[in-house]
């Protein structure tokens, strides 16, 4: 057993590699996870590996699907904690190391084909539903929160912290945060009441969890926040968290997912307002996190460039039309977007680069 310690982003899960040799039997590594406590009940856990469990079966073989006791069960409760062990998929995440156009192609493809066979999906009742998206709405709703005296709060609290790099890059995140708000609070008007295909997504799915071997995609990892919403709020997180801010190479990756399963066009300006609501939320949660809750994170270093890629990304926001990208998102899919430019006319660093990642 080798112990790889917290990894999985700030999730807080434990992972250990496990390699088994049996008399007459090849070796075989497995991977044992220890969930939080706080995260997910055992409902949750439940309808997880129900879900690898019926993609697995519809033919997609890129999850570890859960191993199941002798008892027939796929967890193990001990010590306050929910248990897992399943196969270790094999490949690296290679995506920020060594981009390249055809790992997107695969990525976004080996993405639609998840969410092909995730369709018919249910748990507990649930039932495929055209309906607004409950993402959606949500990121509006703490906008809206932000513009009714959140912002100023979150200003307060960070202000009176004590001095350290991070208060800096908080004050950075909310000088962002202010200067996108009214116009991505606009946009997400227009579209958080349009109803969407409703599914089982993954709804928290990065560069990171997507395993290469070579150019082929080996493997997906990390399905904790697995829940129902539209596939749109998918292929934003992804798409965010590979190219950035460079608007041809998010257009590549939506036409690849399109090659795999089509997206309608109330879906294409569902990504728009996925991406952009969701960086002003994933910006105010940090600034909450960190100087209101006073939350500590031990992965220092990942913290760090995950606020200062939130910073970047939220400052290619504010210099942009909102309106010119969801337009030009909406029409034909091959037209291409101009890169984003700052206020002063040149292009803004993160344009420049498709390939910088958290």
């Amino acid at each position: 057993m080798e112990s790889l310690g917290v990894t999985g982003g700030f999730s807080g899960a434990v992972i250990w590699r496990v390699s088994v040799t049996g008399e007459d039997s090849p070796q075989q590594n497995l991977c044992l996870r220890r969930w939080p406590q706080s995260h997910p009940s055992l409902t949750g856990l439940l309808a997880i590996h129900g879900l690898l469990r019926h993609v697995a079966a519809a033919g997609y073989d890129l999850v570890p699907v859960p191993l199941a006791t002798h008892y027939g069960e796929t967890h193990v409760v001990l010590e306050d904690h929910l248990w897992e062990l399943a196969p270790w998929m094999p490949g690296e995440a290679r995506l920020a190391s060594t981009p390249t156009d055809e790992k997107l192609s695969a990525a976004m493809q080996s993405l639609a084909r998840f969410h092909q066979a995730a369709q018919t999906y249910r748990f507990e009742g649930d039932a495929a539903r055209l309906a607004p998206s409950a993402g959606l709405q949500q990121r509006l709703a703490m906008i809206k929160s932000l513009q009714q005296g959140e912002l100023q709060q979150l200003w307060q609290a960070t202000r009176t912290a004590e001095a350290s790099d991070l208060r800096e890059l908080a004050f950075e995140l909310l000088e962002g945060i202010g200067h996108s708000l009214d116009g991505v609070a606009s946009s997400l008007q227009q579209i958080v009441d349009v109803p969407l295909p409703l599914q089982w997504c993954l709804r928290d799915v990065r560069h990171d969890q997507i395993l290469f071997t070579g150019e082929k995609v080996s493997g997906l990892l990390d399905f904790g926040a697995v829940a129902v919403d539209s596939v749109a709020g998918d292929l934003a997180r992804l798409l965010g968290s590979i190219v950035n801010d460079h608007p041809e190479s998010w257009q590549d990756g939506i036409d690849a997912y399109g090659m795999q399963r089509p997206l309608s066009h109330d879906e294409l300006r569902a990504i728009v307002g996925f991406d952009q609501g969701g960086l002003i939320c994933s910006a105010t949660n940090w600034v909450r996190w960190l100087f209101v809750e006073g939350r500590s994170f031990p992965q220092i270093h990942a913290l760090h460039d995950q606020l200062i890629w939130l910073r970047d990304r939220l400052q290619t926001l504010a210099s942009r039309s909102t309106a010119s990208i969801a337009s030009a998102l909406s029409g034909p899919v091959r037209e291409r977007l101009k890169p984003p430019t700052s206020t002063g006319g040149e292009p803004h660093r993160a344009a420049t680069s498709p390939w910088m990642h958290t």
